[in-house]
């Protein structure tokens, strides 16, 4: 059994907050992370993480996401889709900042009406359908819909909690998704729900994040058989398209191996620590991460250390790079390779080698 754990955030973001990193006490992780061999690349969001495990094909992100959703009444079967996910942008010391749904607190209400006054603008050019009021989708219909690359905007978790920092393109349909994006700005400025959001102290839905654009394609085997664990639609999604099993995200790792899965290759999707680092909540991300320890990583050890486990990965997207740790049970259970590891490093000395590098 070969298990993959994607855990994005896993290191927090800053390697000097001190308070943030204070008696941590995870010496399962510390000792996975030491034994194992790391492979540092550009950082990837956890969405394109998780659509990576399935070959190096690039994957149409929104409408796998959408494939996804449990109990839509739609589906993603012809066109270009994207995900439209609500956003708040506000200053901040100078800087504007991204605020994902969290901060809105959208009542079912607003969300049909700003769905409404955006459909009736653009008729003939794009529909939009949110699923729920944090997940919204986007069809587009314009010609130069089908030339736009996928990584025009990154995934909304890779940007939320941050200054906005929109790219550039060269390519003129993503110039065209930076423009749209504008415009619907605008025109939500002064929306009469934004209008009387203002008015109850509540901050306005002022515009929508467009990212994972792409066609559903015909649905292609993946290049092995097995599961994917996660309570999140677009992990769903894509064992849906790649004809691969799907579970629900178990309690903890006991409850996985108990299971007794018959599939060799597994990837659970754990996004526990994301809210808190977008946030910016040490105390939160710490005691995520102490969960975290207790459910997953201690048992994984041990099931590594006993030969349950052929491999286990760790992959986290970071601020610090996508890291990729990988061992194999001679590498965890003690002997040589254990005497000359040493003692296992401490996550920020980790993290302050990786900003060094």
């Amino acid at each position: 059994m070969r298990l993959t754990l994607l855990v994005p955030e896993l290191l927090w973001p800053e390697p000097e907050d001190d308070l943030a990193w204070q008696a941590l006490d995870c010496p399962a992780l510390d000792t996975l992370l030491q034994r194992s061999e790391l492979q540092r690349r550009p950082a990837l969001a956890a969405e394109a993480q998780a659509a990576r495990w399935l070959g190096p094909t690039p994957q149409p992100l929104g409408a796998l996401r959408l494939l996804g959703e449990d109990g839509a009444a739609l589906a993603p079967d012809t066109g270009v889709w994207l995900c439209a996910d609500p956003i708040h942008l506000r200053l901040h010391q100078e800087e504007i900042i991204v605020a994902d749904s969290r901060e809105l607190d959208l009542e079912a209400a607003e969300v049909e009406t700003l769905a409404a006054s955006l459909n009736a603008h653009y008729a003939g050019e794009a529909s939009f359908h949110p699923v729920t009021a944090s997940r919204w989708y986007v069809r587009l219909e314009t010609p130069w819909a089908a030339e736009l690359p996928g990584d025009a905007l990154p995934p909304l978790s890779a940007a939320a909690g941050r200054r906005l920092n929109l790219p550039t393109p060269a390519d003129l349909p993503s110039r065209r998704l930076l423009a749209l994006m504008n415009e619907i700005q605008m025109l939500l400025h002064s929306h009469p729900v934004n209008e009387a959001r203002g008015e109850r102290g509540l901050p306005a839905v002022n515009g929508l994040w467009l990212w994972g654009a792409g066609s559903l394609g015909p649905a292609a085997a993946a290049p092995e058989a097995g599961a994917i664990w996660s309570n999140q639609p677009l992990p769903r999604g894509l064992a849906l398209a790649a004809g691969l099993q799907h579970h629900p995200l178990p309690a903890s790792a006991h409850s996985l191996l108990q299971a007794g899965p018959a599939e060799e290759r597994h990837l659970v999707c754990l996004d526990d620590l994301l809210q808190a680092a977008q946030d910016q909540d040490a105390q939160a991300w710490r005691d995520a991460l102490a969960d975290l320890e207790n459910r997953w990583f201690a048992p994984l050890k041990t099931a590594l250390a006993r030969g349950r486990l052929s491999q286990l990965e760790v992959v986290a997207g970071t601020s610090y790079g996508d890291l990729t740790w990988q061992a194999s049970p001679r590498q965890i259970k003690g002997g040589l390779f254990s005497f000359l590891a040493g003692k296992p490093e401490a996550l920020q000395q980790l993290a302050r080698r990786l900003a060094a590098a």
